[in-house]
């Protein structure tokens, strides 16, 4: 065999182990090999016997002694680096010398590689089911039989060694932090300790270790834990349980704030996992849409998450009459109309308690590192300290429409500067990037025309369409909220319409007042856009509240919208829900 089909071979196996990764997360199941010392000191070992020279099943090798996260449990490669030796043990076990055979310590009825991992992964690839081995039989206080899991049986002995440790059993009445992953009690426990050590510096004082695992549990583990049960997670992922879960959303965390740079809450972790890895069928389907239509589809034809999808993710914040923008995106780029956005964004932030997430976008890297983007990120700092807010400024290279779409999956609102809008001729439409940001965002957009202001009053537009009840529903909690004084506003163009509209006049009115909200409400004749406008003006007011486009992408470039109207003519600000 040449090193380049060897070569081929390696990349091939490592694909499968890629492969295997992503499905143990969405199963549950575990793809690991044993580590050998692991399980050694778990099992209590009693003495060793040499066996000499057998042939061992492949298939009953499940760890190694030091590359156990070298390979998956079936001996499918992990790392890229790996390929050169890799590929140098293939060409030697199809060569005419061969392989010497492999070193291994045999526990109960299963195997440990000491030494001949690539040999055993080759032999694998090859569909071998014996291989040459020199075992070492080790005996253990723990006796393992046929038909005993060796991952149960270390997971219920690492269960033990942690609640002695803890003593948690003991503090917290039924507590039940079972998992169903081995090694899952140290992570369990490295967070205690880390939330000790920050509790005796916030504290200036040596905090007793019990006192820590309570605190920890309280609150570290039981809000995660709250919010598996608010997403419904377990019926995600039934096999799984609750500690896996909290394990599983924390590190998916730090893995999302390493790639965005901005924190993120861990029930947006959450409902991402469920987004990315749910294997229930409106998820897989969901999935595979998105991958045809961004394969498929342009930009600006693609139409975005379903109506109310924001809305449902925010369910539980609604019963609870909790503030719903926790995390604010805003786009800040070197001018003045951008400027002005951030003020919002920050006025926003105070009013609901929310953090900002900045992203400043750039053509060319050179560029990150510029005194220009030195000074924004130290004016962003300075504004952030003096009003008290917090938030962190990304910069990076990139499509802004699409960067903001992406990125906007993890925040809770988008508050963006208007530069150009959309306009009433099709062909500018179809071109406008401002136009497919409103099409696709998954986040209601709270758009800035000119200058920043407080908001003290709001004008809904409401229509009775599916995407106008979801701004029925912001303009309600605003208002709440806010303290604002709100203007209700219908329209109908024709006497013909005019019964049906009052349905959905009286439908906004209603809704309000069982909210304790008592509109201003106006039904008036003409064309929405103009009377939206004409309405605004008049009350002066400082917010006009719309939802999204409610026709299809052809159908509303051919012949316009309320909302390129509103944002082609307006100085005021704009909310923009879906």
């Amino acid at each position: 065999m040449d090193r380049a089909s060897a070569i081929n071979d390696f990349y091939e196996a490592h694909r499968k182990a890629s492969l295997k990764n992503v499905m143990a997360q969405i199963t549950g199941d575990s793809v690991d090999l044993l580590s050998y010392d692991e399980v050694l000191k778990r099992l209590r070992m009693k003495g060793q016997v040499e066996r000499g020279r057998e042939e061992i099943p492949l298939d009953k090798i499940i760890g190694s002694v030091g590359r156990y996260t070298d390979f998956t449990r079936d001996f499918l490669p992990r790392n890229v680096s790996d390929s050169a030796r890799w590929a140098s043990v293939k060409m030697a076990t199809e060569g005419m010398r061969g392989v010497p055979p492999i070193d291994v310590y045999k526990v109960g009825e299963g195997y440990f590689v000491r030494d001949g991992n690539h040999r055993v992964s080759i032999a694998r690839q090859n569909g071998q089911e014996f291989i040459e081995a020199y075992v070492i039989e080790v005996q253990t206080r723990v006796p393992l039989t046929a038909d005993m899991k060796l991952d149960d049986l270390i997971i219920k002995e690492e269960y033990a060694v942690f609640l002695e440790y803890t003593q948690i059993d003991k503090l917290v009445d039924s507590v039940d932090l079972a998992v169903t992953v081995a090694g899952a009690y140290d992570k369990l426990l490295d967070h205690i300790s880390v939330h000790r050590y920050f509790m005796g510096i916030n504290q200036d004082r040596e905090v007793p270790y019990e006192e820590a695992v309570l605190e920890w549990y309280k609150t570290v583990y039981q809000p995660v834990v709250e919010v598996i049960r608010e997403h419904g997670l377990l019926r995600e992922f039934p096999r799984r349980t609750e500690t896996d879960l909290y394990l599983w959303i924390l590190e998916y965390r730090v893995e999302l704030q390493t790639e965005l740079g901005w924190e993120v809450e861990a029930a947006t972790a959450a409902e991402s996992l469920v987004r990315q890895f749910s294997s229930r069928t409106q998820y897989t389907l969901r999935r595979i849409w998105f991958w045809i239509s961004d394969l498929f589809l342009p930009d600006n034809l693609e139409t975005g998450p379903r109506t109310g999808s924001w809305r449902r993710r925010h369910r539980a914040d609604m019963e609870k009459d909790n503030s719903l923008f926790r995390n604010i995106l805003v786009t800040i780029q070197d001018n003045p109309q951008s400027q002005q956005a951030f003020e919002q964004a920050l006025w926003i932030a105070q009013v609901e308690g929310a953090r900002i997430s900045g992203l400043h976008l750039l053509e060319n890297e050179t560029e990150i590192e510029s005194d220009a983007v030195t000074r924004l990120r130290n004016h962003f700092n300075w504004r952030l300290g003096e009003v008290g807010v917090k938030g962190t400024l990304v910069v990076e290279t990139g499509a802004a429409q699409r960067a903001i779409v992406e990125r906007a999956e993890y925040t809770d609102l988008v508050a963006i500067h208007l530069t150009h809008a959309p306009g009433s001729q099709p062909f500018n439409k179809l071109r406008s990037g401002f136009r497919t940001l409103i099409r696709r965002c998954a986040q209601p957009l709270f758009v800035i025309p000119g200058q920043c202001r407080p908001i003290r009053n709001a004008l809904l537009a409401y229509d009775g369409s599916p995407k106008s009840k979801e701004a029925l529903f912001m303009a309600a909690h605003l208002a709440r909220h806010w303290q604002l004084d709100l203007w209700l506003l219908t329209v109908y163009r024709e006497d013909a319409l005019r019964e049906t509209q009052k349905e959905f006049f009286e439908e906004a009115k209603s809704y309000l007042r069982g909210h304790d909200i008592w509109p201003h409400a106006h039904m008036r004749k003409g064309l929405s856009g103009e009377n939206i406008l004409k309405l605004a003006t008049e009350k002066n007011v400082d917010l006009i509240i719309m939802g999204s486009y409610g026709a299809g992408t052809l159908k509303e470039v051919m012949f316009g919208s309320a909302i390129d109207y509103v944002l082609q003519d307006s100085q005021i600000p704009m909310l923009i829900c879906r």
